[in-house]
């Protein structure tokens, strides 16, 4: 995460404001993150006809009754590099759905949900093992 968080304040103001959706995409709920227009237009400038190594990862962080989680998409063989702060608490159908899926979509927020990028995540059994860990948190 490019940025210092240190208090509950600190992750509040950073949490992903422009939210995110459940898809159904064949017969599986995928969770689409919504991002501003032009994000959405530089990934699919860097992605566009190329192949594409991406690597997700799922930071957790939590003070005993508050649960953040960090989602940090990486494109490899570019310069795109993108953190979106989750406020898993309320968000809980968002993992659920990521570790169901292994996929996780991205989406500009103006659109009604015919534009999606997915990413199909490398390592499907992390954001398992993060989703238990979550659920372990939130108890």
């Amino acid at each position: 995460m490019k940025k210092d968080l240190h208090t509950l304040e600190d992750f509040i103001a950073n949490i992903h404001k422009l939210g995110y959706y459940l898809i159904e995409y064949s017969g599986v709920k995928v969770p689409c993150l919504l991002v501003e227009s032009s994000l959405f237009e530089t990934v699919m400038k860097v992605s566009y006809g190329k192949s594409n190594l991406i690597d997700t990862n799922l930071n957790i962080f939590d003070d005993g009754s508050h649960v953040f989680v960090n989602l940090n998409v990486n494109f490899l063989k570019s310069n795109l590099d993108f953190d979106f702060l989750l406020y898993a608490n309320e968000t809980i159908d968002f993992f659920e759905s990521l570790a169901a899926s292994g996929m996780l979509g991205i989406a500009p927020h103006e659109t009604s949900g015919s534009n999606v990028f997915f990413v199909q995540l490398p390592k499907k059994e992390a954001a398992e093992r993060a989703l238990g860990l979550i659920r372990s948190k939130l108890k």
